[in-house]
């Protein structure tokens, strides 16, 4: 017996498409005829000839006369497909299972329908019938569901690929080479004796010897100094940072000296080092050389580059390209797949709004990739955690992968603290349920749950294993079922294609509105090559692989209002519980126009308002008397250059704690939030120069930024005039200042511009 499968041009329902591709695989020499003891319990009747008639002939099942037809059958309460088959014989009105009740060991047995229609067989053939399959569907809209194939908006050419891979390998490269010149930068603008107050140097090291190093260039063992009351063991790996392979920068603390020089760490054995100058870059090495082997000669060290984590990017590059599916994905040359059973869709054991819902089924339908765009405070964490213990409970091992430590740690216990699980994450499931186990890889987690729990645990005994994509390059490729990443729109193309390569499947979430990947290379900034592979993928295949969540509950309905119009196509609903948020009498959104006086700094590019600083200070003791707490205060500073100024003048008001008050850049504040936010925007000049403020795709991004934070209060403050100006060097395509006039426009429409 065998069952074949029709292709033509029958035309089905919906429902029977559904139910019919839901069979696409199934295959009777895989099967085993239904075990069960009719003697056993009972349920609600089924018309059982019904159903395996509307099997017989949706499937075009076909078999000799004598033997009845193999009818599937669906698992006891979804409908699902299982390896498990009863035989139905029309003729005489009999289906047939083994009877595990009958006589000693069972036998195989035929019936009457009727006598059966209450048991086990009936109840597993039901969603058979059009009724049932009806009622099987949850409530979804199924235009919302994602389409079984989404094509790319552009195909790449052999060489097109080609050029496409040597490009991301170029970029690991330039990023490497701009991190290592960025810290020469910082160490020549320091004093050494504060490097080494600080903590920012290892040392001293003193002289051992020396050898011979790569190609046969001098090396140097060197050995650090340890505090003879100390008798503590020293360990440069862990306490120091320093590794085999890494570049440092070595000085000393004379003047009269040919350093800092650059050298490479050939090896780190506590508590000794080897490692070799790199000679082509220094002018005086005969100088060089006799100072390294004088006793009296002590060397502090100080970081310049790891280039461990951009060969691992480049490795994964390598491996994607070199596999087929994985390549061709990126590069457009196959559609996206989905596969949604809408009669079986997934469900939570955590509680998921509509939109989370929705989510939840894109991310379980995915054969490849999908992107869940989560905006502020609309519960993008909470969606990824519901799906992880979704994939453990259908016997998938997962990966749980972010660009930080932090991040990492968030996904796995939230704000959990020992001895007290947060409800909803999966460090709570871990301690009620007995087949979720995680794993943390890596030793870099500060996060004290994690430490105790899951840092020291076997990979291969747990099914999920988190790491940040860095430390995933340990895992050959495809080694999960899934890789999940948050925050994946802080991550480069290069850092997530280490996950890509670790798992067959990619669930991407995160927010490309708000600020992309951090770029050292600053003259790449502005290209293409400097996105998350989340908006390349959006990109490359459009909007129709990413699913959005709709419902924020960070803010009062006042300060998502403006954000949402001009980030989210209004696409956004607030909770019920947050839209009214306030503190005391205070207007939750209030704009301040100043023209202030900017000033650059001495030494830098950066700019302070003193003008501005006071206006935040004022608006911080407004707060404070209104019964905010002063960790609950944020100042968000456009530049870095105002933060001191700010902090002068905070921490100088007769408040509780004024230290307590987070003050920070934009990028700082990234991923946070507080109950109240101030803004300083710093730039106040008559021709509209705004700087970095006004660049057409990281200004607005940073804006989203900064009017996301607070959760009842926002304070805006600066020169709207010269926000909502184009620079003179600028055209209106190379600039944002209509946005900053929009938004003015909106405080002064609400009635909330303040002068």
């Amino acid at each position: 017996m065998q069952l074949y499968r029709r292709i033509g041009t029958t035309k089905y329902s919906k429902i029977h498409q559904m139910i019919d591709k839901l069979f696409d695989d199934w295959h009777y020499e895989n099967a085993e005829l239904l075990n069960t003891d009719v003697r056993t319990t009972e349920y609600e009747p089924v018309d059982i000839e019904a159903a395996a008639s509307i099997a017989k002939e949706q499937l075009n099942i076909k078999a000799p006369e004598k033997d009845g037809y193999i009818i599937p059958l669906f698992a006891e309460n979804e409908p699902v497909p299982t390896n498990e088959y009863v035989i139905y014989k029309p003729d005489v009105g009999h289906i047939g299972w083994w009877d595990s009740g009958f006589g000693i060991s069972g036998s195989e047995r035929f019936t009457d329908p009727e006598r059966v229609n209450d048991k086990e067989i009936g109840h597993r053939l039901r969603f058979w019938l059009p009724e049932n399959q009806s009622q099987a569907q949850l409530g979804v809209d199924e235009s919302q569901l994602p389409n079984a194939q989404i094509y790319p908006s552009d195909k790449l050419t052999s060489d097109e690929q080609d050029e496409f891979f040597r490009e991301l390998k170029q970029f690991v490269r330039s990023e490497r080479d701009a991190e290592r010149e960025s810290n020469w930068e910082t160490y020549k603008d320091l004093d050494i004796q504060d490097a080494i107050r600080r903590n920012r140097m290892s040392g001293p090291f003193i002289p051992i010897s020396q050898t011979s190093g790569v190609n046969g260039d001098l090396a140097y063992n060197y050995q650090i100094v340890v505090d003879e009351d100390d008798n503590s063991n020293i360990d440069l790996r862990d306490d120091e940072g320093l590794f085999s392979g890494n570049l440092c920068i070595i000085d000393t603390e004379s003047e009269d000296d040919p350093f800092p020089i650059e050298v490479e760490l050939l090896s780190v054995d506590d508590p000794q080092i080897t490692f070799q100058p790199a000679w082509a870059t220094i002018e005086n090495q005969n100088a060089v050389e006799k100072l390294l082997v004088d006793n009296d000669t002590e060397l502090w060290l100080h970081d310049l580059l790891n280039p461990v984590p951009f060969e691992r990017r480049r490795k994964a590059i390598s491996q994607v390209e070199r596999n087929d599916r994985k390549r061709e994905l990126l590069t457009g040359k196959r559609p996206v797949d989905f596969t949604v059973n809408k009669y079986a869709l997934p469900e939570s054991e955590i509680e998921l709004n509509e939109y989370q819902q929705m989510a939840l089924i894109w991310a379980d339908s995915a054969n490849d990739v999908v992107c869940i765009h989560g905006p502020p405070g609309t519960g993008k964490t909470r969606t990824l955690t519901a799906y992880v213990r979704h994939a453990v409970s259908r016997g998938q091992s997962v990966l749980v992968t972010a660009h930080s430590n932090q991040a990492v740690d968030n996904l796995l216990v939230g704000d959990s603290t020992p001895g007290s699980p947060e409800e909803d994450t999966l460090h709570a499931m871990v301690q009620k349920q007995d087949d979720l186990s995680i794993a943390r890889v890596g030793n870099n987690s500060r996060n004290k749950v994690v430490k105790e729990n899951y840092l020291n645990n076997s990979v291969s005994a747990s099914n999920v294993v988190a790491a940040t994509t860095s430390g995933a390059a340990q895992f050959d490729p495809d080694t999960f079922d899934v890789a999940v990443v948050d925050e994946a729109t802080q991550a480069s193309r290069p850092a997530t294609a280490i996950a890509l390569n670790s798992a067959r499947k990619m669930v991407l979430a995160g927010d490309h509105k708000q600020l992309p990947p951090f770029c050292a290379d600053e003259s790449m900034q502005e290209e293409d090559m400097h996105i998350s592979l989340f908006e390349y993928l959006l990109d490359r295949y459009d909007n129709e692989i990413s699913v959005l969540l709709q419902k924020q509950y960070r803010m009062n309905e006042e300060i998502a209002a403006f954000p949402n119009k001009a980030f989210y196509q209004e696409n956004l609903e607030t909770a019920e519980q947050n839209q009214g948020w306030s503190i005391d009498d205070l207007k939750p959104l209030i704009g301040v126009n100043i023209d202030g006086d900017e000033k650059r700094q001495d030494a830098g590019n950066s700019y302070y308002n003193f003008e501005e600083a006071e206006a935040v200070a004022k608006q911080v003791k407004l707060l404070a008397q209104s019964g905010v707490d002063t960790e609950d205060i944020g100042v968000i500073s456009a530049y870095s250059g105002q933060i001191d100024h700010i902090g002068g003048q905070v921490n100088q008001l007769d408040i509780e704690d004024p230290y307590a008050v987070s003050i920070d850049t934009v990028d700082s504040f990234q991923g946070s939030e507080r109950e109240a936010i101030i803004v300083s925007f710093v730039r106040s000049n008559r021709d509209g120069y705004s700087g970095f403020l006004e660049f057409p795709k990281e200004g607005p991004r940073r804006l989203n930024v900064a009017l996301t934070r607070a959760r009842k209060r926002i304070v805006l403050i600066g020169d709207w005039d010269t926000l909502g100006t184009v620079a003179p060097h600028r055209s209106t395509e190379e600039s944002c200042a209509d946005l900053y006039a929009e938004l003015a426009d909106h405080l002064r429409d609400q009635e909330r511009m303040l002068s």
